[in-house]
């Protein structure tokens, strides 16, 4: 015996969760720098590019609006495709897809122009 759920279609999100994250520019460094100095309440934000870290952060952005700094987003661009994934961990879990990486950051917090 099958099970339906073996056949139903994946959400986008999960589609894209599988293609390996794409590492950021210079100018997209800058803008995940910039978007940090503005939102003052964010106790943390950084790309991680060392290939010891958790595959699942690595090549993203990770963010921290938590009082313990524990990981509460997560932001990548998936190789080959012109989009951002921002993935929420914990309470609220969930992925959402932007047309850009300041539009994802701003998802979080509304402060770049």
């Amino acid at each position: 015996m099958t099970d339906d759920r073996d056949n139903m279609p994946k959400p986008a999100s999960d589609v894209l969760l599988t293609f390996p994250p794409r590492l950021l520019t210079l100018e997209e460094s800058n803008l995940v720098a910039e978007w940090l100095s503005l939102a003052a309440d964010v106790s943390l934000a950084y790309v991680s590019t060392r290939r010891s870290d958790d595959p699942a952060i690595y090549q993203r952005v990770v963010i921290s609006d938590a009082p313990d700094n524990r990981a509460t987003h997560l932001v990548h661009a998936p190789s080959g495709l012109r989009l951002w994934v921002k993935l929420t961990i914990g309470r609220d879990e969930g992925a959402e897809l932007f047309g850009s990486l300041s539009a994802a950051l701003n998802s979080i917090r509304h402060v770049l122009g």
